[in-house]
């Protein structure tokens, strides 16, 4: 994870007409319902944050956070600008490899300096999260319960491995990467077991695998 995971974005399913032949031998299939306002607010946000993304302008894309995953990743921000082991240690596994990571990539100057957004602008102009990831992102079938709506995120037509999360708030739709987050730990968490080592252990072996990207 070079990257704050901001890996979010956009979709848009073009329906496919019947071929002509087809209408001959069978009647057109039942149109697909209309989508809810909360649905077309959902795939608005998706399609603002991608759109974003691919302009490098993070921190617009973070302006489409929802509150919480500000916080989280405020959180990892002012860990990694302190270096601070105590505040580290609160982390949870993969938030502390994010902190980590931002340390290895920034200057202790750049990281006084940067705010969550101008990270976020610094990571999109210095590719950490890659062109394609953003350019093959899709949204699958959006679904809303309540104040919380989910769907599937596909990457080059393949089911990524998180699902995309949404919280409504009072500025409108957001973007949660709660789940997101917490799925990372959980990974996090297994592999290192796996491999018999600390989360800490784990953790370095990790980054010394990464190339240093400034």
């Amino acid at each position: 994870m070079r990257a704050l995971p901001l890996a979010l974005l956009l979709a848009a399913a073009m329906p496919m007409a019947n071929p002509a032949w087809a209408q001959t031998t069978s009647p057109p299939a039942p149109s697909a319902p209309a989508p809810s306002a909360d649905e077309r607010a959902v795939a608005e946000v998706f399609a603002k944050a991608q759109s974003a993304l691919a302009q490098r302008r993070g921190a617009t894309a973070v302006g489409l956070l929802s509150s919480g995953s500000v916080a989280r990743l405020n959180a990892i921000r002012e860990a990694a600008r302190s270096g601070d082991g105590i505040r580290l240690g609160k982390l949870e596994p993969a938030e502390r490899f994010a902190a980590l990571g931002l340390r290895r990539n920034l200057s202790s100057t750049e990281l006084r300096r940067l705010d969550l957004g101008g990270l976020a602008d610094h990571a999109l102009e210095k590719d950490w999260l890659g062109p394609n990831v953003i350019r093959q992102a899709a949204l699958g079938p959006i679904r809303v319960r309540g104040d919380r709506a989910t769907a599937l995120l596909m990457v080059n037509n393949r089911p990524a491995i998180v699902q995309a999360d949404f919280l409504r708030e009072p500025a409108g739709w957001r973007i949660d990467l709660t789940n997101t987050l917490m799925i990372g730990n959980q990974f996090l968490k297994g592999f290192a077991a796996m491999n018999n080592k600390s989360e800490d252990a784990y953790i370095e072996e990790l980054l010394n695998k990464i190339p240093v990207k400034k």
